[in-house]
């Protein structure tokens, strides 16, 4: 899966379009899912002859109200015998809700690897004024960027501007629709199943992974699951704990100090820590904690959340 984000006008359609134009010279096929405003069917138009199929997604959030369409179009490409689910968000999406929720539902929506493109205006970065934090969020959490509208930017603002995006974000990989293409091939490939003769089979020597391959792992989400109910500070502790390339964190519990509700709590890059959310007690999400970050280590997590909340703790 490859989700787009960018700020209104930043040329999410024109990269998606582009990487639409290189998927053939790789032999893949794409599902689209279009999310818009209003009417995504416009856009849907212009790319009506280069996709598998098309779902238009017309909701103003596809985190909230358009969630659970957009779970729908994702099990519908499931199905399929095509190679790629591309997700173009609209302008002001916060992609860190739908990575959530797809880390949540991997049993049910097997993509792998699920990458982020962040589209990034040469010209117009940095002058969002109230939005400017939302466009830093929509490069925190990915996975790779592509820098637009270059053409109309003097070299020193694009310069600038890559210099900005390595500090946000000095995990992602700088890319084009025609390596996300590329890349995508090498996975895929990566992923067919060799058919080794019997007599050769012996002296077969470990096929040696591809960048591509290193690529797939490039940004990944873990879910854990923690005791029924803990303590306050064994939660802040916890977070505090996890590795830096952990970019955004929630854990979501009951505590001993207040046991009538339960709490959301979150890590959001290294150092900030807002206050919990209250929600009431429920049974549709197990008590857990979400990691969202490059080359995580699942394993890894497992064990620090165990020296901090006891032996209960598991990967679901």
């Amino acid at each position: 899966m490859v989700m787009l984000t960018g700020f209104l006008g930043s040329g999410k359609t024109t990269f998606l379009r582009e990487l639409l134009e290189c998927l053939p010279a790789q032999k893949l096929t794409a599902n689209v899912i279009l999310n818009d405003y209003e009417n995504a069917e416009l856009d849907a138009e212009t790319i009506q002859e280069k996709a598998a199929t098309i779902a238009p997604l017309s909701a103003s959030c596809a985190c909230c109200g358009g969630l659970e369409d957009l779970v729908d179009f994702a099990l519908a490409a499931q199905s399929t015998t095509d190679d790629v689910l591309l997700v173009e968000l609209n302008g002001t999406a916060d992609p860190i809700p739908l990575l959530e929720t797809f880390t949540l539902l991997e049993s049910k929506l097997r993509f792998r690897p699920r990458w982020q493109v962040a589209i990034i205006d040469a010209c117009q970065f940095g002058h969002r004024g109230e939005f400017h934090e939302l466009e830093v969020q929509q490069i925190t959490t990915a996975s790779h960027f592509f820098i637009s509208h270059t053409e109309t930017a003097s070299s020193s603002r694009h310069n600038e501007v890559l210099e900005q995006v390595k500090r946000i974000n000095p995990h992602a990989s700088q890319t084009t629709p025609l390596r996300i293409a590329k890349h995508l091939a090498e996975i895929i490939a990566d992923a067919q199943p060799s058919i080794i003769c019997a007599s050769s089979a012996a002296e077969a020597k470990p096929k040696r992974r591809s960048h591509g391959h290193r690529l797939s792992h490039a940004f990944t989400g873990c879910q854990i699951l923690l005791p029924p109910i803990v303590h306050h500070q064994q939660v802040i502790s916890g977070l505090r704990a996890l590795p830096d390339s952990v970019i955004r964190a929630k854990a979501l519990v009951t505590t001993f100090e207040i046991d009538h509700c339960r709490h959301l709590f979150e890590r959001v890059g290294t150092d900030r820590f807002p206050d919990p959310i209250s929600l009431p007690i429920s049974d549709r999400v197990p008590p857990s904690t979400i990691c969202i970050g490059p080359n995580l280590h699942p394993q890894q997590l497992l064990k620090l959340a165990s020296t901090h909340f006891g032996s209960f703790v598991s990967i679901p």
